[in-house]
Formats: structure tokens, C-alpha cells, sequence
């Protein structure tokens, strides 16, 4: 295995380490978020595109919850 490699197996050890929103929250939390990402890919955005869509659907969410109970 070359330092690549390592480095590449290191970094999803520590994603699956940090990553725990279906242990967290639930398993829909996953899901969503997966299906999120599928979009994006679909929609064809880049990096900084998809995070600028996550941006807003993070101020949308913080907007709308003044007026709504999301559950």
C-alpha cells in the first residue's frame, strides 16, 4: 500500500468515525442526506455550487423555523 493509499483508507476511517448523524439522530438522517448528494451529483454542481445549495437550504430551514415545527 503506497502513502496514497494510507492516506485515502485513513480519511474514510475518520469520515465513518464523524459521521454518525443515523446513530445521532436517526437513520432518515442518513438517508436524506445521501439523497442530497445524489441530487447534486444529478443536477450536475460543483463543489463550491453544492456547497452554496447546502448553504441556503441551512438558511432556509433557520428561516422557516420561525413559522414552522419541523419535527
Amino acid at each position: 500500500m503506497n502513502k496514497e493509499e494510507t492516506s485515502r483508507n485513513h480519511y474514510w476511517k475518520k469520515f465513518k468515525e464523524e459521521n454518525q448523524a443515523a446513530t445521532l439522530f436517526s437513520p432518515q438522517c442518513k438517508e436524506v442526506g445521501t439523497k442530497l448528494v445524489e441530487l447534486m451529483k444529478e443536477e450536475d454542481l460543483t463543489y463550491d455550487q453544492a456547497y452554496a445549495a447546502l448553504q441556503h437550504a441551512y438558511e432556509l430551514i433557520k428561516y422557516e423555523s420561525n413559522f414552522l415545527r419541523l419535527q
